[in-house]
């Protein structure tokens, strides 16, 4: 299978890992990527905008720190950058350069997701009491009775009788 085959198909990939693995589904992406080809779409995205502002799509992957999905980390994978030309490469590294690194994916080990392998020389609190304070206002009975009188148990609005439930 020819390369620029092969980058179509990792670009069709990027539709459905952004849309299991962060709930983007860029349905427009796919729509132009399937119209102009995988190739000629990433080329299309990597001329440079003129007011330099990130792209939807480009925007959710971060949000969702898996800009190593994004059609950028793509274009940079060495087998793809035969591709591209040295300008298109830059600009795909520099849009990856300027996310902060907060938004990076951080790799964890299993080890430390589980509760039961925290170490156990560290301690720990559980269940201390703290103080809520919450407002609660208290209805006038007499008040309640006269418009309960006046009005009926059935809401104006929806006519859910409070009644009968």
């Amino acid at each position: 299978m020819p390369l620029e085959d092969d980058f179509h198909q990792a670009m069709l990939n990027i539709y459905e890992h952004a849309g299991r693995e962060a709930g983007y589904w860029a349905h427009y992406f796919l729509r132009a990527v399937r119209r102009y080809g995988g190739l000629e779409y990433a080329r299309r995205m990597l001329q440079v905008r003129k007011n330099d502002s990130i792209q939807k799509g480009f925007q959710a992957l971060i949000d969702a720190g898996r800009i190593d999905i994004s059609m950028e980390a793509l274009v940079l994978r060495p087998e793809f950058m035969p591709l591209f030309t040295n300008a298109e490469i830059q600009e795909a590294r520099r849009r990856l350069q300027e996310i902060p690194g907060y938004a990076h994916r951080k790799k964890i080990s299993p080890e430390s997701l589980f509760p039961e392998t925290l170490p156990s020389e560290v301690p720990y609190s559980e269940g201390a009491a703290r103080k809520i304070t919450v407002n609660a206002f208290e209805r006038n009975p007499q008040a309640r009775a006269a418009c309960l009188a006046k009005h009926g148990y059935t809401c104006a609005v929806c006519a859910f009788d409070f009644k009968k439930k």
